[in-house]
């Protein structure tokens, strides 16, 4: 009996420190993501506000194309969704290939960045 005691004592030794490695393996594995979409723009005021728009909780890094209008932004799928990038954009004013922004935001950007073809911002 006592051997058999002794067997699982040292059973459950060999197995504990699989299964810590196992948990902090999973904890590690962060669900990185990129995605690219095209955003309405025309100027360096508009990048600087589009980029600060998506970098919100959860972005790890945004940058705007003016040239193209693309935005390339990489973030942790557990910590935010691409819907709610182009949700935080936006609301900023700028329209996304998903997201159109409401006229009220579009009517606070500058007379600058005003990128809808025949709309009065104002």
């Amino acid at each position: 009996m006592n051997t058999y005691k002794n067997f699982l004592y040292i059973l459950i030794l060999m197995v504990l420190p699989v299964l810590a490695h196992a948990q902090k393996a999973q904890k590690k594995e962060k669900s990185i993501e990129t995605c690219e979409f095209t955003v309405q723009g025309v100027c360096e005021m508009c990048k600087e506000r589009i980029e600060e728009a998506a970098l919100i909780k959860g972005v790890k890094m945004a940058e705007w194309d003016n040239s193209t209008g693309v935005l390339k932004a990489v973030y942790r799928e557990d910590k935010i969704s691409e819907k709610e990038i182009h949700a935080a954009i936006a609301a900023v004013g700028h329209s996304t290939d998903q997201v159109d922004a409401t006229d009220e935001a579009y009517s606070k950007l500058p007379d600058c960045c005003a990128y809808r073809d025949g709309i009065d911002k104002h």
